[in-house]
This record gives structure tokens, C-alpha cells and sequence, in this order.
């Protein structure tokens, strides 16, 4: 049995508890950055750092510093030659920080564009681009794929192809970011159609992260009642604040456990946090997690 296939087994059995944010702590610990990515290759101490901190916490599950890592996203950043550098260095990175026992997460985000007719980017432009970023990390030691925070089916749809383009017979997790509070993404796809529709493409763990709190645990609820498949939940610690310009997220350790014991009792196995959440967060949700179980 693979690790992929593993972890999935676990999920079967028991609740099990993923890392936190990435971008947020690397804001709070001073780092300036043209793309996430870049900090593989520019502070990969202060990157192990951060997944190290979230094993401490009780995490089990982790993903590479690769979500804005794709080529749209490094294009506009003046990084698109540098990244296989960046995708391999995350991966290296994780490894060496949490150890070869640890489940790891070869992690993609959106483009950055969107797809025809509503933006310029075409479906093979898109595929082509997760195509490059997993011939590239599918090549490590990676246990399963997250494709995370994606609002477009189609580009869901593309990403999934660029995968699967790669030939590698992997695990594979989606989750979608329900932006609004009525459970709905930006582009107006509720859970239930999220649930159905990633379920037809043979994706092996569904879910939400990020989004608005309450749109997430609709959508949760939605998913649960709608496909049989694993469930995997990343919120918010609350709902952004401009403070100055910048987003700041005040939700305590205490309200992401309380969160995370309702993610739970909606059918969720695979638990974590998202922007602004840290080790705290995430011990508190493993507290959770373990009394739960």
C-alpha cells in the first residue's frame, strides 16, 4: 500500500489533524516576498521553521510552500524560470523539517487568471501550467496531491488534467474556497454541485478551505449529504479585519477548536487551518481532533 493510500485508510478510522497557514506566518515573522514560493529559495530556514512548528502542535499531515508556486502566479511575480528551482526546494524543505514518516502534500493554488469566456486564459493554457508544476513535484516524495482554494470548476477541472497528465497514480484532494456566507463560491457553485461534480472526476478526499467561515461549514454540511467520500476542512482563525491595509485575522486557538469540533461532527476527517491560523490554532484543533475520535 502507498502512503497515499495509507492515509486514506486512516481517514477511514479516525479524525486526523493537517498544518496551518504558510503565507500569514511568513507576514508575521517579517519575511518580504515577491510570491510565497520564493521563500524556498531565498529564507528555506524560516519555511522549516514553520512546518516544524505545526508537527510540534500535532499535525500529521503537511504541503509544500508551492500553493501560489504554479507559472500564472510566478509569471507575474518575474519567477516563471525559476520554477522547478522553487517546487523542488519545498519539497526538499518539508522532507527535511518533518521526516520521511510524515504525510506530505504536493500543494497547487489557482492561476491567478481566469479561464475563457470570463478572462483571457484558455483550458489547455491552464492545464499546461499544473502540467509543468507536478511533472516537476510528482518526481519527489510527496504522498497525495491538494489542489486548494479554487472557486472555478473549470479551473478545478484543468488542474485536476495537468495531474493526471503527469501519468502518476496518486491520491487526490480538492478543496474549494466557499466565499460566501450562503455556502457558495464566487462563481456561485454550492457544495452540493462542488461534491458531485469532484466526486465524478474521481477525486479521493473533497472539502473547503479559506472562504467565509460560514459559507465553508455549509458547503461541509452540503458535501456530507450529497457524495461518500472523505472530507477534508481548512478554515480561517476568523473572518479578516483591514488593519492598516492589511488583513488581519483575530479569531483565537479556542474558536479554531470549537470550529473544527463542528467541521467534525459534519463529517470532516482531515482537519487544519488556513490564513491567519498558527501553531496555537492547530494544537487546539488537534486537542480537538483527538477528543473527538
Amino acid at each position: 500500500m502507498t502512503r497515499g493510500k495509507q492515509l486514506l485508510a486512516e481517514l477511514g478510522e479516525r479524525v486526523v489533524v493537517c498544518e496551518g497557514a504558510m503565507g500569514s506566518m511568513l507576514t508575521a515573522k517579517g519575511v518580504k516576498y515577491r510570491n510565497t514560493g520564493e521563500v524556498n529559495l531565498t529564507h528555506p530556514e524560516v519555511v522549516a521553521e514553520i512546518h516544524r512548528g505545526y508537527q510540534e502542535a500535532g499535525a500529521e499531515v503537511f504541503q509544500t510552500n508551492t500553493f501560489a508556486a504554479n507559472l500564472g502566479m510566478l509569471r507575474r511575480a518575474g519567477l516563471a524560470e525559476r520554477a522547478a528551482q522553487i517546487q523542488v526546494a519545498a519539497i526538499e524543505i518539508l522532507r527535511e523539517a518533518v521526516g520521511p514518516e510524515a504525510y506530505v502534500a504536493a500543494g497547487a493554488g489557482p492561476t491567478g487568471g481566469l479561464l475563457e469566456p470570463l478572462g483571457d486564459m484558455s483550458y489547455e493554457e491552464a492545464v499546461a501550467i499544473y502540467r509543468q508544476q507536478f511533472e516537476v513535484m510528482l518526481a519527489g516524495p510527496v504522498d497525495f496531491v491538494l489542489l486548494e482554494t479554487f472557486e472555478s470548476l473549470e479551473e478545478v477541472a484543468a488542474a485536476i488534467e495537468g495531474v493526471r497528465a503527469t501519468g502518476v497514480d496518486i491520491p487526490l484532494a480538492v478543496t474549494m474556497s466557499f466565499s460566501m456566507a450562503n455556502g457558495r463560491t464566487s462563481m456561485g457553485t454550492d457544495g452540493a454541485t462542488a461534491g458531485r461534480e469532484l466526486a465524478s472526476q474521481g477525486v479521493d478526499i473533497i472539502g473547503a478551505n479559506c472562504g467565509h467561515i460560514d459559507g465553508l461549514l455549509t458547503a461541509i454540511r452540503q458535501m456530507s449529504a450529497t457524495v461518500d467520500l472523505p472530507l477534508m476542512a481548512q478554515a480561517n482563525a476568523g473572518q479578516p479585519e483591514l488593519v492598516n491595509g492589511q488583513a488581519v485575522y483575530q479569531g483565537t486557538p479556542r474558536q479554531s477548536g470549537q470550529l473544527a469540533a463542528e467541521f467534525i461532527s459534519a463529517g470532516v476527517r482531515l482537519i487544519g487551518g488556513c490564513c491567519g491560523s498558527t501553531p496555537a490554532h492547530i494544537r487546539e484543533i488537534a486537542r480537538v481532533a483527538r477528543a473527538e475520535a
